[in-house]
């Protein structure tokens, strides 16, 4: 029974944690900046969908990853193309901008915490663990998105033409790429795979002005796996999940299974700081 707890707790945590992180590593890799306000986004598309939800579930849903997309598009815009290739001083300005994003939420939404209707209700059984329709189409859908950008990146024109602007934007330029282009769409998936894990995982908890604070959950995830590296984000996320999750139900304490991750996360900074898949961001 604990092994199940474990391996379906860990599995869910871990579409979380991949969704977040690919669309975080995405924009790190492409643009070479530190979006701070990626949680934003994914607060943002909760806060569309708990508004909207008079509209019906599924229109809901659309309209408030379009905004989400959008929104993203704005804040590459406005605050991280202008600051592309200044790591620290984009970092300070989207961490600014998350924290004012935070304000306005409280503001015109009120500090209370809000619940967001499920996508599909009911539960399952699962080696003698009872399992949420939700949690699952979490993790269903998660396995396909990560499977689908993948194919993307690798199979696609674009997805190519975001490979060479990752690996190195000036060689992408001389053979005819629109990094300005690259960029929108970089930002825009990343928006999207933020405000997918919106819609799939704040129904299991719950959504508040802070719940941007997310985007520091995944800090772990990338650096284990590599700053930039899509592969590294998907590896970072099994291993940081699973171990979360493994201190959770075995000694106890969500906090105690951060403090572990943070931990770890320090040490592979002093020891590889370019993670396992990562190299060293151009500047």
């Amino acid at each position: 029974m604990l092994i199940a707890e474990i391996l379906i707790s860990g599995l869910i945590l871990t579409g979380l944690y991949s969704l977040l992180s690919l669309g975080f590593a995405l924009i790190t890799g492409v643009a070479r900046v530190f979006n701070l306000a990626h949680g934003s986004l994914y607060m943002l598309c909760a806060y569309f969908i708990f508004y909207l939800k008079f509209m019906g579930l599924g229109p809901s849903i659309v309209i408030s990853l379009i905004l989400t997309v959008i929104s993203g598009l704005i804040i590459f815009q406005f605050f991280i193309g202008p600051m592309k290739k200044k790591n620290f001083g984009a970092a300070i300005v989207t961490l600014s901008l998350a924290l004012g994003i935070q304000e306005l939420v409280k503001i015109f939404c009120g500090p209370q915490y809000k619940a967001l209707p499920y996508v599909v209700n009911g539960y399952i059984t699962i080696l003698g663990v009872r399992v949420v329709y939700q949690k699952l189409l979490t993790l269903i859908v998660s396995l396909i998105i990560i499977v689908l950008l993948e194919l993307f990146i690798n199979r696609t024109r674009i997805g190519k033409s975001i490979r060479a602007v990752a690996q190195n934007m000036d060689v992408a330029k001389l053979v005819g790429i629109n990094t300005r282009n690259t960029f929108m769409i970089s930002i825009g998936i990343s928006a999207l795979l933020a405000g997918i894990a919106a819609v799939l995982f704040a129904p299991l908890n719950s959504v508040s002005p802070m719940s941007w604070t997310i985007v520091f959950s995944i800090f772990p995830v990338m650096v284990l796996g590599g700053l930039g590296s899509l592969k590294g984000a998907l590896v970072g996320s099994v291993i940081i999940a699973f171990t979360e999750k493994i201190i959770e139900f075995t000694i106890g304490g969500g906090y105690l299974a951060q403090t572990v991750t943070f931990a770890v996360m320090l040490i592979i900074i002093l020891v590889r700081p370019s993670g396992i898949f990562g190299k060293k961001i151009e500047r």
